[in-house]
């Protein structure tokens, strides 16, 4: 394998002679992967490359869009994610008056950052997609291609599983950081390569996620991809996420379900200790600031 730059260490890619893992994905473009894991650091990467990952995600058929969740799923995602952000807008020095979610998916993150944060403020989702997922007022949406006029003016960015997507983590980044003003502040959350529950489910863990997540982040890529681009760390956080539900399905090959669902939500507090305990949690986050 021609060695793609290692986030933490460019310039000193170890990738060794055999991949980590072969994966079937049932995915059409793109039918078996490997995951390559580098030796130095531990970041993962996906092959082979695409250079264009925009045919995996159209007409928003992928699981990225939450269409299979049923109502009272939705209803619980939507109470957690109205406190998340919550949280998210206190990670502004100031309360954020322009506030982007970057790759909005369904929109459901950018809605709450919209009740959030009040009337005064102005909240925009975008993503590939030239028309919005659905309703989203007072949400201003606009596509990826549109967006350039908001470069350099948001208070606030979230970029939620969004950078592990792209075959090219530091040129996603610096499309993310176009939109944050000097002074602004970035939330960056991704799946985690080193979660405890990937040696139990193997193959079935759903961080893999092939072949949709390109790249497989650990602290250390994570933060050095971040120091790279001249941000200032502000705090790190470990994310206890919905992985293990996600991994039951695939380990019992099924599409999730409400009763896989409920199951995970019983075993939550068993994930959230044992994710505490090895300090291996499903998910990273770190919030970063741009230099003023």
């Amino acid at each position: 394998m021609t060695a793609p730059p290692c986030a933490a260490r460019p310039g000193d890619c170890r990738y060794g002679t055999a991949p980590e893992l072969v994966l079937d994905t049932g995915n059409h473009h793109m039918p078996q992967v490997e995951i390559w894991r580098c030796t130095a650091c531990g970041h993962g990467v996906t092959r082979p490359a695409m250079a264009d990952v925009s045919p995996l995600y159209a007409g928003r058929e992928s699981d990225d869009y939450l269409a299979r969740d049923s109502g009272w799923i939705q209803s619980l995602k939507r109470i957690a994610t109205r406190r998340l952000a919550r949280r998210l807008i206190a990670f502004a020095p100031a309360p954020p008056r322009r506030i982007a979610d970057f790759g909005t998916g369904n929109g459901m993150l950018a809605r709450a950052l919209a009740d959030a944060a009040g009337p005064d403020a102005t909240v925009h989702a975008l993503d590939f997609f030239d028309d919005p997922p659905g309703p989203l007022d007072p949400v201003r949406y606009a596509s990826f291609a549109a967006a350039a006029p908001l470069h350099g003016t948001m208070d606030l960015v979230t970029c939620f599983h969004v950078l592990e997507h792209d075959d090219d983590s530091a040129a996603m980044l610096a499309r993310v950081l176009a939109f944050v003003r000097p002074g602004g502040t970035l939330v960056i959350e991704v799946p985690n390569v080193d979660c405890v529950w990937n040696p139990w489910f193997g193959k079935a863990c759903a961080n893999w996620y092939a072949p949709f997540h390109r790249v497989h982040f650990t602290r250390a890529s994570l933060r050095a991809l971040l120091v790279r681009q001249g941000l200032e760390i502000v705090a790190e956080q470990d994310i206890c996420g919905p992985t293990f539900a996600l991994s039951l399905a695939q380990w019992l090959a099924v599409r999730p379900n409400g009763l896989l669902f409920a199951l995970a939500l019983g075993l939550r507090p068993l994930q959230w200790v044992a994710e505490r305990l090895t300090r291996r949690p499903s998910a990273l986050r770190i919030i970063a600031r741009r230099p003023g």
